[in-house]
């Protein structure tokens, strides 16, 4: 949910209710919600835009001793590991990842990550509308054996 100063409640609070006015803002639409088909960024991370401006999604399933770059973003970022390990570079630290990480990565930072035996990874942030600038697609390098 975007932030707000607008906010109507209905209970459960002993703040004012305002009953009448939610259920007038309510919508009851039935049907099935739309599934997002994700756009690739590289061979490796699809992007899910969603069409709304608050977040955008990229899920990244990265191969054994494989490495990506997130260029920097003109927003905030949270990584979350699903599965796999590896290791998270950005300009002020280096972070060993493995399954349940969650790290956040402040406006403007590049990340690098490099796996160790495969690595299955989701960033949120900001949405790349939002700043009325494209975000560069994330790159991809291969590590030599």
């Amino acid at each position: 949910m975007a932030t707000s100063d607008n906010v109507v409640r209905a209970g459960l609070t002993p703040k004012n209710r305002d009953v009448y006015t939610l259920c007038s803002m309510l919508t009851y639409k039935q049907g099935f919600p739309t599934i997002l088909s994700g756009v690739p960024s590289n061979p490796y991370t699809m992007k899910y835009i969603p069409p709304f401006d608050e977040f955008e999604v990229d899920r990244c399933i990265l191969p054994q001793e494989t490495s990506i770059i997130f260029p920097p973003s003109p927003g905030p970022s949270i990584f979350m590991v699903i599965s796999g390990d590896g290791k998270m570079f950005t300009e002020s630290s280096e972070v060993l990842i493995a399954e349940g990480t969650v790290l956040f990565t402040p406006a403007n930072a590049e990340v690098n990550i490099s796996t160790i035996s495969g690595l299955h990874l989701y960033r949120a942030g900001v949405n790349s509308r939002f700043f009325d600038e494209p975000v560069i697609s994330s790159s991809v390098q291969q590590h030599e054996k």
